[in-house]
């Protein structure tokens, strides 16, 4: 009999939703799913009888569903491909005796404070600086002990949201009642795990870099499979722009493997995989969060695997089975002669108002080095702007592969000239 995975939940993008189920049909294994609201799949990836609709907030709830389907036909690995499930694989997991994270190590991955300390125990070099903030009185506290500029943030949010940057003790009380206001459960769900709990710590200089991978369920080796440059706004930290291999010192990314291996093995995530947010400065590493799931932002579901050749969706299905991960993945292996320079672009907005045109999207293909290009607006949608939607700017999105990051950066230039989009505010009143 074909083994089956469960996968919690789907990304958002069709382009990357459909890379697990292609994954698992090349395995040969059954994917079931248990998602929020239909995912509206293709029925050749997976069965119809396979797709379970539950609140998957409800974690109680929802794991009483998956018990009863495991009893009916066994499921035999559990994943999820974003942060908001990962306590739930892990409850999962250890009800019904699969490979995956302990539910504390998922809950030190989720809570951004429990993060910081479990890491700082073991290696305080690898953090900024940071305290726990739960009211006005205590942010005061950590910023006289801190000092500025600093981050505000909740602990338990993702996709950049919420993130406040303080550049003057002055700024306290508006920074946090801003942030307060942004998290309010009524708002975004996300925020129900850890209601009105934030942290903050010193703003970190330096570039920024994630680190992708896994934890074997097979022999507890740390495998690192992509090391990716990252770019994001100055005032949100809203993440724009991805090119892997990341094009840093040699010397320095196997001086960054080491560092972030100390810091997972600190964390004590294990039976998963990885996505590691950093900034670096030099050969030091500084971790801003890891995450215990793969990475977005087409990482590890087109990046990684145009650059390195082989599929880091496969690998991860495979760890979740208990199977060996193909050592040929491991970023040290392919980086020094890559397939390709891959590269992934959102493009924002910064108007808000109405969509009102879309086009120039055939001439868009003309372009040899375009993998995908996905308008993530139609015709009578509406963009508002963060702080008020952290997600509602992005216009498109779109992948690309080339031979030398300027190529890629032309490809990004000509394509953004091409794709015509019109936003009008009167269509607003």
């Amino acid at each position: 009999m074909k083994k089956r995975v469960l996968f919690i939940n789907v990304r958002s993008h069709m382009v990357e939703r459909m890379e697990p189920l292609f994954a698992a049909k090349n395995l040969n294994v059954d994917p079931v799913l248990l998602c929020d609201k239909d995912p509206e799949i293709d029925d050749r990836y997976v069965n119809p009888d396979n797709v379970f609709i539950a609140d998957t907030y409800d974690m109680d709830k929802a794991l009483e569903i998956v018990k009863e389907i495991h009893q009916k036909n066994p499921v035999s690995g559990v994943l999820t491909w974003a942060d908001k499930d990962v306590e739930l694989v892990s409850r999962i997991a250890a009800a019904l005796g699969l490979p995956g994270p302990s539910i504390e190590a998922s809950k030190n991955a989720r809570n951004k404070y429990l993060m910081r300390s479990a890491i700082a125990l073991k290696h305080p070099e690898l953090c900024p600086r940071f305290k726990s903030v739960r009211s006005l009185e205590e942010l005061q506290t950590a910023v006289d002990e801190i000092g500025v500029p600093g981050v505000l943030k909740p602990v338990g949010a993702s996709g950049s949201k919420s993130i406040i940057k303080i550049f003057d003790n002055h700024d306290l009380y508006s920074a946090y009642h801003e942030v307060v206001k942004e998290t309010r459960i009524d708002r975004d769900p996300v925020y129900n795990y850890f209601p009105d709990q934030y942290i903050y710590e010193e703003l970190m200089d330096g570039d920024e870099i994630s680190i992708e991978g896994f934890v074997s369920t097979f022999d507890n080796n740390i495998i690192i499979a992509g090391m990716t440059d990252k770019f994001v706004t100055d005032k949100y930290s809203t993440e724009y722009k991805e090119f892997e291999p990341s094009q840093k010192n040699p010397e320095y990314l196997r001086v960054y493997r080491e560092q972030i291996t100390k810091a997972i093995r600190a964390l004590g995530i294990s039976q998963c995989s990885f996505h590691a947010e950093c900034k670096v400065d030099g050969p030091q590493l500084k971790v801003i969060e890891i995450a215990a799931r793969p990475g977005g932002e087409f990482i590890t579901t087109h990046l990684v695997p145009l650059a390195s050749g082989i599929s880091f969706v496969e690998q991860n299905i495979k760890n979740a089975l208990g199977l060996p991960i193909d050592t040929q993945i491991e970023f040290a292996q392919w980086s020094q002669s890559p397939k390709c320079i891959a590269g992934h672009l959102d493009f924002m907005s910064n108007q808000e108002g109405i969509v009102t045109h879309i086009g120039g999207l055939q001439r868009i293909y003309e372009d040899p080095n375009v993998v995908n290009f996905l308008p993530l607006k139609e015709e009578g949608d509406s963009i508002v702007l963060p702080p008020d939607d952290f997600s509602s700017l992005y216009t498109a999105t779109m992948v690309v592969k080339g031979t030398s990051i300027e190529d890629i950066e032309k490809s990004f230039d000509l394509i953004q000239q091409r794709f015509e989009i019109s936003i009008s505010k009167e269509a607003i009143k």
